[in-house]
């Protein structure tokens, strides 16, 4: 097993390595953790609205009040940051990508914008004039986001490099003023290059932003999300987490996170509409089946390891892991028992991963559960943040202590396993 494990970590870490380091996806995965209050705020709005506030939600039939005025007012605060989430990111995208080139980030980053926009559907009403429908500012827009801010940055960056491009002051002109003028070429240059792909795509008949939704986002989201992508990202997810490396960090905030982000979009949509969600896998759905306690249900081991072990020091990092897996903070039984590096506990934490999904899927599916529309904080802890995610389902909260009984019967045979490995161990010595 040890050798197996050698071999695997010699494949897999070099890939990881190269991820974590890879400055697009970090701008992009800080772009998102700069946004995620927003979306939580927004998503507390939508809880309201969809559950406690208007006709027929519980303030209606226990008090008699609907509380319309709060309702619309909740709905412009969702809407104001959902229905432009792209545009921030890519405001933010830009930003960060500029910072890791030491480059002028305020004017890049506001260049950036433009560019999307450039690119983006305008429509035209006789009263109204010209408008952007907030459909190409939200979700479906994300991947559009990425690819015109990253290019913006790397063009931007060419072009700074040129001297010729580059209009120099006199050191008696305030900086503030100098860098406006030093980058006035290649910010006009780029907004040229964003118009012609516009003129080019016009011509064609598509917009850019349908040509990226329809053939680049929602096929990879189809892959990403379908069962074969789902095993094969998580057993590679988990496996990473047992040699150590955050996945979260390389894979899930910069790469799943944006898809799973979107799919939550479209839920709120339609369920501020009164119609039926659509789309499973979200980010508060892999918190709430998946990673309850922390990675690998974290929590379940804690409760395996109370149970079955016979160690007094695995039953004392047990105890003291407990409180922090409570608010899925992992940390303290990954690196303090250690899960890390242990051919042992790499197995099971695959399985409950893979069960909490499959387990969480068909419930959802099936209608046993609602559909998870509410972004709530990955701190909230198991069992609330299901039942809170997918607007008080009890569906929910007995699918997540499903997942959590089965996950601790998965742990407690390898648990066992672990103990007479370090009896024989302490035998040998």
């Amino acid at each position: 097993m040890n050798e197996l494990m050698d071999k695997l970590s010699q494949k897999m870490l070099p890939f990881a390595e190269a991820l974590s380091k890879n400055r697009y996806l970090g701008a992009i995965r800080d772009a998102f953790v700069t946004i995620m209050p927003i979306i939580i705020g927004c998503s507390l709005c939508t809880l309201l609205n969809c559950v406690f506030l208007g006709k027929g939600n519980y303030f209606d039939q226990w008090f008699g009040f609907q509380g319309n005025e709060i309702v619309s007012m909740l709905g412009s605060i969702g809407s104001a940051g959902m229905n432009i989430m792209t545009l921030l990111v890519v405001f933010l995208i830009a930003r960060n990508l500029s910072r890791s080139y030491e480059l002028d980030a305020d004017t890049i980053s506001v260049t950036a914008v433009v560019a999307f926009l450039t690119i983006t559907v305008f429509g035209s009403d006789a009263k109204a004039g010209e408008y952007i429908r907030t459909y190409y500012l939200g979700a479906a827009g994300l991947f559009t986001g990425f690819i015109a801010s990253i290019l913006t940055v790397e063009i931007m960056r060419k072009l700074m490099s040129i001297k010729a491009l580059v209009i120099k002051m006199p050191d008696s002109v305030p900086t503030g003023i100098a860098r406006s003028f030093n980058g006035m070429i290649p910010v006009i240059l780029t907004m040229f290059i964003f118009g012609l792909v516009r003129l080019l795509t016009n011509a064609l008949g598509y917009p850019l932003n349908d040509l990226i939704f329809n053939f680049l986002q929602q096929p990879l989201a189809a892959i990403v999300t379908s069962p074969i992508g789902l095993v094969v990202i998580y057993i590679f997810y988990m496996l990473l987490w047992g040699f150590g490396i955050h996945s979260a960090y390389i894979i899930g905030q910069p790469i799943l996170e944006p898809i799973y982000l979107a799919n939550l979009t479209a839920n709120v949509a339609l369920i501020s509409k009164h119609a039926a969600a659509t789309n499973v896998l979200t980010k508060p759905f892999t918190d709430s089946f998946m990673f309850m306690g922390g990675a690998g249900n974290m929590i379940a081991l804690v409760l395996a390891i109370l149970i079955v072990s016979k160690r007094k020091d695995y039953r004392q990092i047990a105890k003291l892991g407990f409180v922090p897996s409570l608010f899925n903070i992992s940390e303290p039984i990954m690196f303090g028992l250690p899960v890390v590096m242990n051919p042992i506990l790499i197995i099971p934490m695959v399985l409950v991963t893979l069960v909490g999904l499959g387990i969480g899927y068909i419930a959802t599916i099936t209608g046993f559960m609602g559909y998870t529309y509410v972004m709530t904080p990955w701190t909230t802890p198991p069992l609330i943040g299901a039942f809170l995610s997918t607007g008080g389902s009890i569906g929910a909260l007995i699918t997540a202590a499903v997942v959590l009984v089965l996950s601790v019967l998965i742990y407690m045979p390898f648990v066992k396993a672990m103990d007479k490995a370090e009896e024989k161990l302490e035998e040998e010595a």
